[in-house]
C-alpha cells in the first residue's frame, strides 16, 4: 500500500476494522461512515485512536483468554500503516495513543507481539529501550 494520506486515515481506519464504526459514531455524535469524512475525525487522529480504536476495541480483545486472531490482525496491520508513514500526523498519534497503551496492563505487550509486522515490532523495541524497560526477545526477532 502506498503513502497514507493523514485526512483518509480515519475512513482507512473504519475500512480495515468496522469493529470501530460504534465507537466512532458515538464519539462524533453522526453515523460512522459521515464522521470518517469530517473535519473533526481528520484533525484528531490522536482522540479516535483513544476513543474508537485502542480503549474500546483492541485492550478488551486482548483482555480476553484467546484474542480473535483475524480482529488483531487487522488492527495490527492497520497499526503498521500509520507507524511506516513518513508523516508525524500519523506516526505521533499511533505511537502514542497504540503503542504507549501497550503498556498499560503487563498482558498487552505479550499478547499483541504475535500480531506485530516487522516495522511495528522494531518501533516497539525502540519505544522500550527508550523508556529503559526491557524488550521481550519476540520483538527482536
Amino acid at each position: 500500500m502506498s503513502e497514507i494520506d493523514p485526512l483518509e486515515a480515519p475512513a482507512l481506519l473504519l475500512r480495515m476494522v468496522p469493529e470501530t464504526a460504534e465507537h466512532i459514531a458515538e464519539m462524533y455524535e453522526m453515523p460512522a461512515a459521515e464522521a470518517v469524512r469530517s473535519e473533526a475525525a481528520e484533525y484528531d487522529t490522536f482522540a479516535l485512536l483513544d476513543e474508537a480504536f485502542t480503549r474500546p476495541v483492541v485492550q478488551p480483545e486482548l483482555r480476553r483468554a484467546s484474542p480473535d486472531f483475524e480482529l488483531m490482525s487487522r488492527c495490527f496491520e492497520f497499526v503498521d500503516l500509520m507507524v511506516r508513514s513518513s508523516t508525524r500526523a500519523l506516526t505521533g498519534p499511533v505511537h502514542f495513543q497504540v503503542l504507549e497503551a501497550l503498556l498499560e496492563e503487563e498482558m498487552f505487550l505479550e499478547r499483541t507481539i504475535p500480531f506485530m509486522q516487522e516495522r511495528t515490532r522494531k518501533e516497539t523495541a525502540q519505544m522500550l529501550i527508550g523508556y529503559g524497560n526491557p524488550v521481550p526477545e519476540e520483538l527482536l526477532r
